[in-house]
């Protein structure tokens, strides 16, 4: 018996496995892995979308079958989290793992994260920066021009010029920029 659904995922989820917004998922053999974790195929469902919509973790999965094969994670109240295993295979979304277990695991998931690594924000937007960078989208707000020894002299001496004291034309004045007394 097969119960396919078709779940939405959320922005960062999509984007770490390449981009498509949907996964499928068989429910039944889902459910059959795991009985003593959820109620009946609705409890599975509820679980997946709302792992997979906002998910707490994204971490490689340790037991990765490629470099697109995802565990994702989320506390969904006070005593129980949620964990999906995601792939792409092909171009699909695949969701071939789910489990509600107690929260307390989920410390265990966060260690995992640190050891594995992540697709988090940060390097999500390092690897968006080096994408734009290789397909020259980004470009500097000026034009660089390159330095020469020359410019680089020319620079020197005006900065230097603008550093110096300027003198009164006055001969009897002898200070720099010093205010005239009256008398």
């Amino acid at each position: 018996m097969s119960e396919l659904e078709i779940f939405e995922l959320g922005l960062a989820l999509a984007k770490a496995l390449g981009g498509d917004k949907e996964a499928i998922a068989d429910i039944a053999l889902l459910y059959r892995r795991h009985p003593e974790m959820f109620e009946n195929f609705q409890d599975v469902v509820k679980t997946i979308e709302e792992v997979i919509k906002d998910p707490e973790i994204i971490m490689k999965n340790p037991k990765a079958k490629n470099d697109q094969d995802f565990i994702v994670a989320k506390k969904l109240n006070e005593k129980k989290m949620g964990d999906i295993g995601i792939r792409n295979e092909d171009g699909i979304n695949m969701i071939f793992h789910a489990n509600k277990i107690n929260v307390k695991k989920f410390k265990q998931f966060e260690k995992k994260q640190l050891m594995v690594g992540t697709p988090n924000s940060y390097t999500q937007a390092q690897s968006l920066d080096e994408r734009l960078v290789q397909k020259h989208i980004s470009s500097p707000a000026r034009d660089i021009l390159p330095q020469t020894d020359k410019s680089q002299e020319t620079q020197k001496s005006q900065l230097s010029n603008t550093q110096k004291p300027k003198y009164k034309e006055n001969e009897n004045e002898s200070t720099p920029n010093k205010p005239h007394k009256r008398r």
